[in-house]
C-alpha cells in the first residue's frame, strides 16, 4: 500500500466536493415552495448535468467543479425518483426481497414507511421542556434505553 499526503488530500476531495454539492442543492430545493420543488429538482439535475459536461469535455482529470456538480445531479435525481417511487415502495415486513432490494437502492426502504425514529417507543426518551424544541426532538436519551437499543441503532 502506497499511502502518500497527496492521495489523501485527493481522496478527501473526491468524496467532500460531492457531498457538497449533494447538501447544498438539498439546501436549495428546501427553500423553494412545494409547488414549484419538482420543476427545480429537474432544472438542478439537468443544468448540472450539461454544465459539467461543458466544463469537463477534453479534460483528462475531474476538474473540481465537475465533482461539487455530480454530486447536485445525484441528489437531485434521486429526490426525483424517489418521488415518483415513494407510492408503488411502501415497505412492510411482509414485503417481498425484490421490492426491500429495489426500495434500499433508491432509499425508501423504511419499514411501514416511516424513516425517522420514534424515540419515545424505541429508545425511551423522556421530554426536556428546557430545550424547546419542536415535537420529537424535544428529547434525551435514557443511558438505559441506549444500551439496550445498541445493537439494533448501528
Amino acid at each position: 500500500m502506497n499511502l502518500k499526503v497527496e492521495n489523501i488530500g485527493s481522496a478527501v476531495e473526491n468524496v467532500a466536493l460531492p457531498a457538497l454539492g449533494w447538501a447544498g442543492s438539498g439546501a436549495i430545493a428546501a427553500l423553494v415552495p412545494d409547488k414549484q420543488k419538482k420543476m427545480v429538482k429537474a432544472a438542478l439535475l439537468g443544468g448540472s448535468i450539461l454544465i459539467a459536461a461543458a466544463t469537463q469535455a477534453g479534460a483528462k482529470v475531474i476538474k473540481p467543479e465537475t465533482k461539487v456538480l455530480s454530486g447536485i445531479a445525484i441528489r437531485q435525481g434521486m429526490d426525483l425518483l424517489q418521488d415518483a417511487l415513494k407510492n408503488k415502495y411502501t415497505i412492510t415486513d411482509a414485503s417481498t426481497s425484490s421490492d426491500k432490494l429495489i426500495a434500499g437502492a433508491i432509499g425508501l426502504a423504511c419499514p411501514d414507511g416511516g424513516c425517522q425514529m420514534r424515540y419515545e417507543e424505541d429508545y425511551h426518551v423522556d421530554y426536556l421542556p428546557a430545550l424547546n424544541m419542536p415535537g420529537g426532538y424535544n428529547a434525551g436519551f435514557h443511558e438505559v434505553g441506549m444500551q439496550n437499543n445498541a445493537s439494533s441503532f448501528f
